[in-house]
C-alpha cells in the first residue's frame, strides 16, 4: 500500500513536467511564421521557464520521439515481414538489454540537453521556412560526418569497450538504435548539442529546423535498426546511397563489427575505404523476399577494407 501510494505521488509530480514537454513540442512545430530572435533563453516563455520546467520540456520531447520510433519500427517489422534481413531472431534477453541501454541514453540526453537549454548554448534567429530548411540540411550532413568519426573512434582498441553494449545486438531491432552505454551516449549528446552550437556561431539557427532534425534523427535511427529492408528498389542505388543508405547497409556492420561506420549515408565509408563490396547484392536478395542466414555472410568473400 505504501509503495502504491508513493508511486501515485511520483506520477502526479511528473505530470506537469510531461505537460510542459508536450506544449513545447507543439509550440515549436506549429509556429513557423513567428519571429524568434536572440538565444534560447529569450525565445519564448517556455524557453525562459524554470530549470524544472525546462527539464520537463526536454524529457517530453525525447520520450515522445523515442516511443514513436520504437512503435513505428516494430510496426514496420510486422508490415514488411516478407523483407526480413536476417533469418535469425534476437538473442534471449536482448530486448531487456536494449531497454536498459535506452534508459541510459535518455538519461544522458535529457540531462545534457536541459543544460544546453538552460545555458543557451545555441544561438537562434528569426524563424522562417528557409532558415528551417538550412538548419535541417546543415545538421543532417554535419551529424553524418560527426557520427562517422565518432563511430570509427569507438572501434579503436582502447575505446571499443565503450561500444560493446551497442554491439551485443547482432540481429538488430528498433530498440537497438539508442541502446548504448553512458560514454557513447555522451558522444551522441556532443553531436546533438555542440554541433548546432558550433553551427550557430556561423549563422543563427532555426529552432523549428533543429527540433525537426532531432526528431528525424531519433526516428530514423530507431526505425533504421529494424530487421527488415524498407528502402524500395530504384535505379541508381550506388549513388542514391551517398545520401540515403538502405537498412541492409548498417545491418552488415552489426554482423561483421568492422566497416560501414556511417549510418544514414555511404559517402564517408566510400571516401575512407570502409565500405563492404557485397552490400548491394545482399540488398537485392532481401528486397526479393529472401532473408539471409548470418553465417553465410559473416565473412565476406572478398576482404578489402583498411579497417
Amino acid at each position: 500500500h505504501y509503495l502504491r501510494k508513493r508511486g501515485r505521488k511520483q506520477v502526479q509530480h511528473l505530470l506537469p513536467q510531461l505537460r510542459w514537454g508536450v506544449v513545447a513540442c507543439a509550440a515549436a512545430f506549429t509556429h513557423w511564421s513567428n519571429p524568434i530572435a536572440g538565444n534560447i533563453a529569450a525565445m519564448s516563455a517556455l524557453f525562459a521557464a524554470t530549470l524544472t520546467e525546462q527539464l520537463g520540456m526536454v524529457f517530453g520531447f525525447y520520450l515522445a520521439n523515442t516511443v514513436a520510433g520504437i512503435g513505428f519500427g516494430f510496426l514496420l517489422e510486422r508490415a514488411l515481414a516478407k523483407k526480413r534481413i536476417w533469418v535469425e531472431s534476437p538473442a534471449p534477453g536482448q530486448y531487456r538489454h536494449e531497454l536498459v541501454g535506452n534508459l541510459v541514453f535518455l538519461a544522458v540526453l535529457v540531462l545534457t540537453s536541459t543544460a544546453a537549454v538552460h545555458w543557451s548554448v545555441v544561438r537562434f534567429g528569426p524563424d522562417s521556412f528557409g532558415r528551417g530548411c538550412a538548419t535541417f540540411a546543415a545538421m543532417y550532413f554535419g551529424f553524418q560526418a560527426y557520427l562517422y568519426l565518432l563511430h570509427r573512434a569507438l572501434h579503436l582498441p582502447w575505446l571499443v569497450r565503450f561500444h560493446r553494449w551497442h554491439h551485443v545486438s547482432r540481429v538488430t531491432t528498433p530498440l537497438t538504435g539508442q541502446s548504448m552505454g553512458a560514454v557513447e551516449a555522451v558522444g551522441w549528446a556532443i553531436g546533438y548539442l555542440l554541433l548546432p552550437a558550433g553551427l550557430s556561431l556561423v549563422a543563427p539557427l532555426s529552432v523549428v529546423g533543429l527540433l525537426a532534425y532531432l526528431s528525424f534523427n531519433i526516428l530514423s535511427n530507431m526505425i533504421g535498426h529494424a530487421n527488415v529492408e524498407a528502402a524500395p528498389p530504384a535505379p541508381g542505388l550506388y549513388y542514391r546511397s551517398l545520401v540515403a543508405a538502405v537498412f541492409v547497409y548498417h545491418a552488415l556492420h552489426h554482423l561483421r563489427w568492422t566497416g560501414h561506420y556511417g549510418f544514414a549515408s555511404t559517402w564517408a565509408d566510400r571516401l575512407f575505404g570502409t565500405e563492404w563490396p557485397d552490400w548491394m547484392p545482399l540488398y537485392e536478395q532481401v528486397s526479393a523476399g529472401q532473408p539471409v542466414h548470418q553465417a553465410q555472410v559473416r565473412k565476406p568473400a572478398e576482404k578489402q577494407l583498411g579497417a
